[in-house]
């Protein structure tokens, strides 16, 4: 995107690139990189909306997976937390038969296809694409089973939105930690970066509001293994 003064400076610059390149020009700047920009310039309401219509319907066609016969609201299997448990424990180690080639090559390509369009606009599959890449390399029967539930919310989910308000352009940074939640006794560290106003936490109720898009998720599964939810929660931060 190009930011100009006027018709002529933009003109100028559209014939200067055309001497050496072949261009596409878009005024309205409504598509780039593959998603489509709907602007709203009402001076009550100055936002923009980020979406990749029909991405998820072609993705799903080429890897041939079904509509699912039941709605899938969660991109991964939740675990149920034991409340009290003076120890928590980790998932029982993945004994199922490994996938062939030919699956780990889908599995591979399933992750590369669909995290463009999380890093985009859904960052609600980050979570279950880590960790999916993270046992690509010894992919199992049950990986396949994760990659299948993640294919039916992407089915139930296939048209996510993104909307970016005007603000003062302040950095907000929230990070949290999940205890235990990947393979090998590892936790995941996450966090949302987003611009938002400037609240003073003084006369302001919550100094965190109001929301914004994010311009950045972070989403990460930590290498070291943590004693601790405390501890996730530090290393998280770092």
């Amino acid at each position: 995107m190009v930011k100009y003064i006027g018709d002529e400076a933009a003109q100028h610059l559209i014939q200067t690139l055309k001497q050496h390149y072949t261009i596409t020009i878009d005024m309205q700047a409504n598509n780039y990189l593959g998603m489509q920009l709907d602007w709203n310039y009402d001076d009550n309401h100055r936002f923009c909306d980020i979406s990749m219509p029909k991405y998820i319907e072609k993705a799903l066609q080429r890897f041939q997976h079904p509509f699912p016969k039941q709605p899938q609201y969660a991109p991964h299997p939740w675990t149920t937390p034991n409340y009290g448990a003076k120890t928590q424990f980790t998932h029982d180690e993945d004994t199922t038969e490994k996938l062939s080639p030919q699956e780990v090559t889908r599995l591979q390509q399933v992750i590369g296809v669909f995290l463009y369009y999380a890093r985009a606009v859904d960052s609600t599959m980050l979570v279950a694409l880590g960790s999916l890449a993270a046992a690509q390399t010894q992919a199992t029967q049950h990986t396949k089973i994760l990659m299948n539930q993640f294919l039916d919310y992407a089915a139930t989910h296939p048209d996510a939105r993104i909307r970016f308000k005007a603000s003062d352009m302040v950095l907000h940074i929230h990070s949290d930690a999940s205890y235990l939640s990947e393979s090998q006794a590892r936790s995941r560290a996450g966090g949302i970066f987003y611009l938002s106003s400037n609240i003073d936490p003084q006369t302001s109720p919550d100094p965190n509001l109001p929301l914004n898009g994010a311009i950045h998720i972070h989403s990460t599964i930590i290498r070291n293994v943590l004693a601790s939810a405390a501890e996730a929660e530090v290393a998280a931060c770092f």
